[in-house]
C-alpha cells in the first residue's frame, strides 16, 4: 500500500478514536492523581527539585514534559488532558506502524482494539502512557537493526521509557532482547549510548536531589513500604476486572508463544524478533495491574497485549500454511476471532466504546462541573460539591496574604492515604507547606515523619473529612502516630466549615 493511504488509513482511526476520547476532556479529575500532574511540572518552573523539594513516586520524565508544555501554555487541565490526548495517539500509532509491517488490514484491526480497550484510561497525562509509548516507538525503531541511527534513537526512546517510569526497566529490557542479539557488536554500541544519553539528565537530578532521596522516591517507598498501603488482592475486584485480568494473562502468554515460534522458524528475521520483543513487553507490564486490581491499573497493562494479539494469530495462520485464504482475509479473521474471545469474557469493554462513541456523537457524555479561582479550573463531581468548594476557596482567598503557607490533607492525619492535591493548583498565591504534596500510606505517615513538623509550618489548613474513610483492605486501614493531629489542636483554630472541608488558620501568638 503506498504511503500517503497508509497516512490516510492511520488518520482515520486516529478521528474514529477521537470522537469518545475528546469528550474526555470535560470529565471529573483525580484531586490527586490528576491534581499532581498540574501543580508539580508549576513548581519546577518556580526552581523547585522533585524528590528534594516534594515526593513522588514517578520518574521526572513526564514532569519535565508538562513543564516545558506548561512554560508556552501556562497550567491547565485541558493543557495537561491535551499531552495526555497526545500520548495516546502516539501509543496508537506506534502500534499501528508496528503491525502495517505484516498488513495494513491488521495494522487497523489491532490499533481500534488498543483504542477501544485503553478509552476507560480517559486523558490524564500520566507518565506509564509517557513510558509505554517511548518504549513502543523503540521497538519500532531497532525493527530495522542495520540503521545505526535507528537503532540510537531507539536506545534514546528506551532510556526515555525508564525516565517516565523507572519501574517499566524489566519490560523495555525485555522488549529490547530479541533485537538486541540480532545486532552486530556497533549497532549495540549504538542502542545503548543511547540509552545511556537518555539517562544523563536523571544523574543530574540524582545530584541536585541526593542519591538518598532518589532511592527512597523511586525504589524504596514505592516498592516496599507504601506499596502494602495501594496493594488490591486480585479476587477483591469486581469480576468484570478479574476476567480482564485473566483476559489480558493468555494474549500475553499466546503472544509470546507466537513471538517464539516466529523467532524459531525464522532466526534471522527481523520482524519475527519484532513480534517477540512487543508480546514480552505486554507481558512485563502484568505487574501494573497485579499491583493494584483496579479499572485504571488492569487497562493500562491488557491493552496492548489484547491489542496485538491479532497481530500473533496471523503470524502462526501464515508460517502453518494451512490456510488457503489471502493475507487480508487472514488479517480481518485474527482480528474478527480476538473482538469475539474479548467480547465473550469481558463485553463491558466493547460495551463502553459503543457508548461511550454514541454519546459523544449525540453530545451526551456526562460533564463535570468546573470550580475557578484565579483564572484556574478544575473539575469536580457534583454541583453541591463545587459550591461549598468555592465559597472555601474564596474565604481562603480573602483571609490569606500572598506568600503564606498552605497544606491540604485528609482531616484525620493518622492515616495518609490521600489528599486533595489540586487545591495547591488552585491558590497559586499561597506556597505549599509540605514535602507531602501528595499522600501515600506508610510514607506521608512513617516513623518519624517530618508531617508533623510541616503542618506546624502552615499558615493555613484546608482538611477533607471525606478522605477519612477507608474501605481497601489492606495496610492503609492502619493509623500511625496522632503528633500532626496535637499540632492542629495546639496551634490551629478552626475558621469555617464547608461540606467535608475545614479550613484552619494559625492562632496569633500573643504579643508581650
Amino acid at each position: 500500500m503506498p504511503a500517503f493511504r497508509k497516512i490516510f488509513v492511520c488518520a482515520l482511526i486516529v478521528l474514529i478514536v477521537l470522537v469518545p476520547l475528546c469528550a474526555d476532556f470535560e470529565r471529573t479529575a483525580a484531586p490527586m492523581d490528576e491534581g499532581s500532574l498540574l501543580v508539580y511540572p508549576e513548581l519546577m518552573l518556580k526552581g523547585e527539585v522533585p524528590y528534594r523539594d516534594f515526593e513522588t513516586f514517578y520518574g521526572p520524565g513526564n514532569l519535565w514534559a508538562l513543564s516545558a508544555v506548561y512554560a508556552v501554555f501556562s497550567p491547565d487541565i485541558f493543557v495537561e488532558r491535551t499531552v495526555g490526548l497526545a500520548y495516546r495517539l502516539l501509543i496508537l500509532a506506534a502500534i499501528f506502524m508496528i503491525a502495517q509491517r505484516w498488513s495494513t488490514p491488521l495494522a487497523v484491526g489491532c490499533t481500534l482494539l488498543a483504542g477501544m480497550v485503553v478509552l476507560p484510561s480517559l486523558l490524564a497525562a500520566y507518565a506509564w502512557m509517557g513510558g509505554v509509548l517511548c518504549c513502543l516507538w523503540s521497538i519500532w525503531m531497532i525493527g530495522a537493526p542495520e540503521s545505526k541511527w535507528r537503532v540510537f534513537g531507539g536506545g534514546v526512546l528506551a532510556g526515555g521509557a525508564l525516565l517516565f517510569r523507572p519501574d517499566l526497566g524489566p519490560a523495555v529490557i525485555a522488549s529490547a532482547l530479541p533485537l538486541f542479539f540480532l545486532m552486530r557488536f556497533a549497532q549495540r554500541r549504538c542502542y545503548v549510548a543511547g540509552a545511556f544519553v537518555a539517562l544523563l539528565p536523571l544523574a543530574w537530578l540524582t545530584l541536585l536531589a541526593s542519591p538518598r532521596e532518589i532511592l527512597n522516591n523511586l525504589l524504596l517507598f514505592p516498592v516496599v513500604y507504601a506499596n502494602p498501603g495501594r496493594h488490591l488482592p486480585l479476587f477483591s475486584a469486581e469480576p468484570y476486572l478479574i476476567c480482564l485480568f485473566f483476559v489480558h494473562i493468555a494474549a500475553a502468554v499466546a503472544n509470546v508463544i507466537a513471538g517464539a515460534v516466529a523467532v524459531y522458524a525464522k532466526r534471522s528475521d527481523p520482524a519475527a524478533r519484532v513480534l517477540l520483543g512487543l508480546a514480552l513487553f505486554g507481558l512485563a507490564l502484568t505487574h501494573q495491574a497485579a499491583q493494584r486490581i483496579d479499572l485504571l491499573h488492569v487497562i493500562c497493562a491488557a491493552f496492548l497485549s489484547i491489542s496485538i494479539l491479532p497481530l500473533s494469530i496471523f503470524v502462526l495462520l501464515q508460517l502453518t500454511a494451512r490456510t488457503t485464504m489471502s493475507p487480508r482475509k487472514d488479517a480481518i479473521l485474527a482480528t474478527a476471532v480476538v473482538v469475539i474471545f474479548v467480547d465473550a469474557f469481558v463485553p463491558e469493554i466493547s460495551g463502553y466504546f459503543r457508548y461511550e462513541f454514541i454519546a459523544a456523537l449525540r453530545n451526551e457524555t456526562p460533564k463535570a462541573v468546573f470550580i475557578a479561582e484565579h483564572g484556574r479550573s478544575f473539575p469536580i463531581s457534583s454541583d453541591q460539591g463545587a459550591v461549598v468548594l468555592a465559597k472555601m476557596l474564596d474565604r481562603l482567598d480573602a483571609l490569606a496574604s500572598p506568600g503564606d503557607r498552605l497544606f491540604v490533607g485528609p482531616a484525620d492525619l493518622r492515616r495518609t492515604n490521600y489528599n486533595d492535591t489540586f487545591i495547591y493548583y488552585m491558590m497559586p498565591q499561597l506556597q505549599p507547606a509540605t514535602y507531602f504534596l501528595e499522600m501515600n500510606p506508610q510514607s506521608a505517615n512513617r516513623p518519624n515523619s517530618r508531617l508533623a513538623a510541616d503542618v506546624a509550618s502552615a499558615d493555613w489548613l484546608v482538611l477533607d473529612h471525606v478522605l477519612d474513610v477507608s474501605t481497601e483492605k489492606n495496610e492503609s486501614m492502619k493509623f500511625a502516630s496522632d503528633r500532626p493531629m496535637r499540632v492542629i489542636q495546639q496551634q490551629f483554630e478552626l475558621c469555617g466549615r464547608y461540606g467535608p472541608w475545614d479550613l484552619y488558620r494559625k492562632k496569633k501568638v500573643a504579643s508581650l
